[in-house]
């Protein structure tokens, strides 16, 4: 009797699982509807990223290396002269240098959450040069939203200009002009167009087939294109 019972269920229980295994296709006229992955699906960052990412930006090793290569041309410069040279004028211009940053990315925060733009840089590792170096210079100007589509972008566009303005307070005399920060601006906004350029290149120059290898990113990548 058991070994009936048993056969029977053997009977049953195939089909069953073969029927789990390879579904039946979709009936005619029907759509059938893919769903990505969770690890594929993107996930807009909250204010409370957004605002870690801008806080970073003031320690990463780019700002840190451009703070301190701007300090020196300012120090081999003498500009501004008021300043002076050694080690007290190379920390006043690198502190300007940091300053502007800071201000800078405190503005960008602001227009992050006001219009939901997304801060992240998104690289195109698999184009060609061409595509890629438009993509890098185009994301200076153009932002992605958090909820899709893109915008001019105006984190970066006001936050170099408001900075640049705003650094008017803390230089000497003579560099105080609507003009020096308008300058300071426009310095700021080609300064993004190479960050970004580096963005999309430098792990490529640092770490050759990593990542078409393994698909991870480095720290150090990491901190360079805040992904």
């Amino acid at each position: 009797m058991k070994s009936k019972l048993l056969a029977t269920g053997v009977l049953f229980a195939v089909p069953a699982l073969t029927l789990a295994q390879y579904p039946a296709p979709a009936a005619a006229g029907t759509v059938a509807i893919s769903i990505p992955a969770p690890s594929t699906v993107y996930q807009p960052l909250t204010p409370l990223q957004k605002a870690e990412r801008r806080a970073l930006n003031l320690i990463t090793p780019e700002t840190l290396l451009t703070s301190s290569f701007s300090a020196g041309i300012g120090q081999w410069r003498d500009t501004p002269p008021q300043w002076g040279e050694g080690a007290e004028g190379f920390g006043r211009r690198f502190a300007d240098a940091e300053g502007y940053i800071a201000v800078h990315n405190s503005i960008a925060f602001g227009f992050d959450v006001a219009f939901h733009l997304d801060p992240r840089y998104r690289r195109m590792p698999q184009a060609r040069f061409i595509p890629r170096l438009r993509n890098a210079v185009t994301q200076t100007f153009v932002a992605n939203k958090d909820a899709g589509g893109k915008m001019i972008n105006v984190s970066e566009i006001g936050g170099n200009f408001g900075a640049g303005m705003i650094a008017n307070e803390w230089e000497p005399k003579g560099y105080r002009s609507v003009g020096d920060g308008l300058s300071r601006g426009a310095f700021g906004i080609g300064y993004d167009v190479l960050r970004n350029v580096f963005r999309e290149f430098g792990p490529d120059l640092m770490h050759p087939g990593r990542r078409a290898s393994s698909g991870k990113i480095s720290e150090l990548e990491h901190a360079f294109t805040g992904q």
